[in-house]
């Protein structure tokens, strides 16, 4: 064989062998790429699962100690669009920041759906109570908020999501304004400082 064959023969042996590197790479790039998908769509779909979990706080029932002007309150809650009541305590008292209030939410039994419970401070948007699942004819009649609040009155939004029985998809949400009130250790609820009258 001649010396410059010799060398062809090498640079076409080097060339095959570059072209297996950069394809070996290549695949497994690509196996880290669909690894990492699979694994943020298991992390998301286990973290669903969690969220939809029915709660182990509710209790079979309505709820008692309703006069008739809260019940009344309560039935005018009727969302046209998915046509499903919620309902909940239009002002939530906390004796203390690590207290439990009375919330009173309820899943009737004229939903066809499950039920789940948010609630968000207006002011930052931080989620402050997450209920689990509540089937249809369940209620819970107090919660404590997931992070401790200072003692004052707060405005925020409940979100009741609406959950299909059989599929467990989100069918529609709907919101309700309520108040929350911290008491502080005397018992009181802080009122907010008047500002300042502008000269």
């Amino acid at each position: 064989m001649q010396p410059r064959e010799r060398r062809a023969d090498k640079r076409s042996r080097k060339k095959k062998t570059q072209l297996i590197l950069v394809i070996a790479l290549a695949l497994i790039l690509i196996a880290a790429i669909v690894t990492g998908v699979l694994l943020l769509l298991n992390d998301k779909s286990d973290a669903e699962y969690e969220r939809y979990q029915f709660d182990t706080d509710a209790i079979a029932g309505r709820i008692q100690r309703m006069s008739e002007e809260e019940i009344q309150q309560e039935l005018n809650r009727v969302v046209e669009e998915g046509m499903f009541n919620i309902s909940i305590a239009s002002a939530i008292v906390f004796t203390s920041p690590e207290a439990e209030g009375q919330a009173r939410i309820e899943n009737t039994e004229a939903n066809h759906y499950h039920m789940q419970v948010d609630i968000f401070l207006d002011e930052t948007g931080e989620l402050v109570y997450a209920s689990k699942l509540l089937q249809p004819g369940y209620s819970i009649e107090n919660i404590r908020l997931t992070s401790a609040l200072a003692p004052g009155e707060y405005n925020a939004t409940a979100v009741f999501s609406a959950i299909t029985q059989e599929e467990m998809q989100l069918f529609g949400q709907a919101a309700a304004q309520i108040k929350l009130y911290i008491m502080d250790e005397n018992g009181r609820i802080p009122t907010p400082t008047p500002l300042p009258a502008q000269p």
